[in-house]
């Protein structure tokens, strides 16, 4: 399975909070894996748009901005600007800035309310699990002391886990929908 092309810069990202240059631990599908098990599904969230004072009273609204940041790019595919009606617009008329959350229209819309679908990404919650995946691969690490000469490698793993505990600290809040359901209902 291929990367989806829209998660190169949230990979590279992502590669900088896990201290992984190039694929020395994951490879890009591994590390799309991890980010996506940290997905979450925007759909038709209302944009806030930018008022822009051009001169005199003139003002002009052309700048959006998404509560959300770390957005998969990739087209209408992973990335849908559309407006109350639900007209699509097209990627010819806006630049995006995916990383930010901020969506820039070539023309001004006049204060025409616009929702975005897609996918954002919690970059700090996927860098936990790598730190604590990489704490996995150097559990069986141990210290040597010889002739006055230490080798500490096991400080590796506490180093890992500090590092899970520190993204994890800044990783987003997930919130879980509790369900009551016929047979599902033991009380």
């Amino acid at each position: 399975m291929a990367v989806r092309s829209g998660m190169a810069d949230l990979i590279v990202s992502w590669r900088l909070l896990v201290n992984d240059a190039g694929t020395a631990t994951w490879s890009n599908q591994q590390a799309q894996d991890i980010l996506d098990e940290h997905q979450t599904r925007v759909w038709r969230e209302p944009l806030e748009m930018e008022k822009t004072y051009t001169s005199g009273t003139s003002y002009v609204y052309k700048v959006y901005h998404s509560r959300y940041r770390n957005l998969e790019a990739g087209g209408s595919a992973y990335f849908q600007v559309e407006d109350s009606a639900g007209s699509q617009r097209g990627t010819a008329d806006f630049t995006a800035d995916y990383i930010r959350g901020v969506v820039t229209m070539t023309a001004d819309q006049v204060g025409t309310a616009l929702y975005l679908s897609g996918y954002a990404y919690d970059l700090h919650g996927a860098a936990a699990d790598g730190w604590r995946q990489q704490a996995g691969n150097v559990a069986g690490y141990y210290s040597f002391e010889a002739d006055g000469h230490r080798l500490s490698r096991s400080d590796w793993f506490k180093h890992c886990i500090q590092m899970a505990s520190l993204m994890d600290a800044q990783a987003q809040p997930v919130s879980v929908r509790a369900w009551r359901n016929g047979d599902f209902d033991r009380e």
